[in-house]
């Protein structure tokens, strides 16, 4: 029998380590998220190999964690926020790679959470509020909500990361474009994702999307929000399950699927790199090889695409090492909703240097959704040449 983990493959990723800054090519991504370049850069020149990715983020979160509490111990409460805020996400990447709610990992997620309370306890910039969202079987979708300063009725974006990123991530509090457009901003952790991991919240074929309209009921019982204009971003494995979401609740006014992995699912299980499978198996709570694969086989938004009514936004890198751009293009044509593709020449799943830019554009982009901008029958595709 094969080894469809691949873990025995395990020396070709410690070789690529120890060549290339693998880890490092993600910075662009960090930054854009909150985390400061010096610390990136200082943190990912110690990784040689795999197994030294969760002990010297945890390195860095803790130096982090330290100046939080000298300065909040001095009564500086700004530098305090910032440091509490960074050694959360720095927390994050750590917890990442752990693949099971092991003794370590629930240490880990519990200072990161903790960090991040502090932050939002000292954070006077603008409102930002870890949130709890009734779901099933008596349990809660963890969510951090940022509204928006003297807006009463403000629109809102639900913001779902990938399967390899956190609702802590996007957007920063500190840069948040969409809260410069006027636009509140829910990010969760849904079935499968960080937080809702170590309550065993697993992620099934279907409630993923459940947990999206759940959010949409919280909005609308949460004072300042306007939820008849309610949108939904995804990234990365985000981008399917938020046409998962728009497919499912007809509330939802725009929908954006952003570095897609949006229809087979071969190349992110079988070709990618193992941890991409071995996270997914967790996040699923499945272990059988051949149950997992029977479950990817189904996770294609294919059968879905019609139900999509919103006006809706893919993004595509034009060599996403993840999703070939044959898939969009399908995807697309499926789509019978006001739509858009964008493709970034050159670029593969993770935009690159591109990153900057698109943050603006897609909040532009949503902002004009939300706003009712985009009508019935737009359809266009947008090639956005390499810089």
């Amino acid at each position: 029998m094969s080894d469809r983990s691949r873990e025995s493959h395990k020396w070709i990723t410690e070789e690529l380590y120890k060549v290339h800054d693998v880890y490092g090519f993600r910075a662009t991504m960090f930054v854009e998220w909150g985390f400061r370049p010096a610390d990136v850069k200082r943190t990912t020149e110690r990784i040689k190999v795999p197994g030294a990715v969760p002990k010297e983020w945890v390195r860095t979160a803790a130096q982090e964690e330290e100046l939080a509490r000298e300065a909040e111990a001095a009564g500086h409460r700004e530098s305090a926020a910032e440091f509490y805020y960074r050694a959360a996400l720095y927390y994050g990447p750590a917890c990442g790679v752990i693949h099971q709610n092991s003794p370590r990992k629930l240490e880990l997620y519990g200072k990161m959470v903790a960090c991040y309370e502090k932050f939002t306890e000292l954070f006077d910039e603008a409102p930002v509020e870890r949130v709890e969202i009734p779901f099933e079987n008596g349990k809660t979708i963890p969510g951090i909500l940022q509204t928006v300063p003297g807006v009463e009725n403000a629109p809102c974006v639900i913001v779902v990361p990938g399967m390899d990123t956190i609702k802590e991530y996007m957007p920063s509090p500190y840069h948040n474009h969409f809260r410069r457009r006027g636009i509140a901003t829910l990010s969760i952790d849904g079935p499968g994702q960080g937080e809702s991991n170590t309550r065993e919240t697993w992620v099934t074929l279907d409630n993923f999307e459940r947990a999206g309209s759940a959010a949409i009921d919280f909005l609308e019982g949460r004072p300042g929000i306007d939820a008849s204009k309610v949108g939904v971003y995804g990234w990365s494995m985000g981008s399917y399950w938020g046409p998962r979401i728009a497919a499912h609740d007809g509330r939802l006014k725009a929908c954006v699927g952003a570095m897609g992995v949006l229809l087979q699912k071969d190349d992110i299980f079988k070709r990618g790199k193992p941890a991409y499978r071995a996270n997914y198996m967790y996040m699923s709570n499945i272990h059988d090889e051949d149950e997992f694969d029977a479950m990817a086989e189904k996770m294609t938004l294919e059968h879905l695409a019609g139900k999509i009514n919103c006006p809706t936004l893919l993004v595509m890198g034009e060599f996403d090492e993840l999703c070939p751009m044959e898939d969009a293009d399908r995807l697309f044509d499926m789509l019978q909703c006001p739509k858009e593709l964008w493709t970034y020449e050159n670029e593969t799943h993770t935009f690159g240097n591109r990153l900057p830019d698109f943050y603006l554009a897609v909040a532009d982009w949503m902002h004009d959704a939300l706003d009712g901008k985009i009508g019935a029958g737009h359809a266009r595709r947008n090639f956005i040449a390499a810089r």
